[in-house]
């Protein structure tokens, strides 16, 4: 028995780049938001940063941060030593 003869396919020309979506969906096609009249552009400088120093580094500033990170051991050194007591002394019970 001979073989079924081979059906030759009309060759097909490839799509067009715009007829392809591979995303339909009407969201990835809207633009950008505005932004309103007097919202700073991300990287613009504003008036007052201009002309004062953002942080200042001056000996009262230097002896408030200091105040500030001693006030933070000292308040972490509290919670950690009253918590190792507390467990301490309820094992003992």
């Amino acid at each position: 028995m001979p073989p079924a003869p081979r059906r030759t396919l009309p060759a097909t020309a490839p799509q067009a780049p715009q007829a392809r979506s591979y995303f339909p969906a009407p969201t990835y096609g809207r633009h950008a938001p505005t932004l309103p009249p007097n919202e700073p552009v991300p990287g613009e400088t504003e008036e007052w940063e201009a002309v004062t120093a953002v942080r200042p580094d001056t000996p009262h500033v230097r002896a408030l941060r200091f105040v500030s990170t001693a006030g933070d051991l000292l308040a972490a050194l509290v919670l950690i030593g009253g918590g190792m007591s507390l467990i301490g002394l309820a094992s003992h019970l």
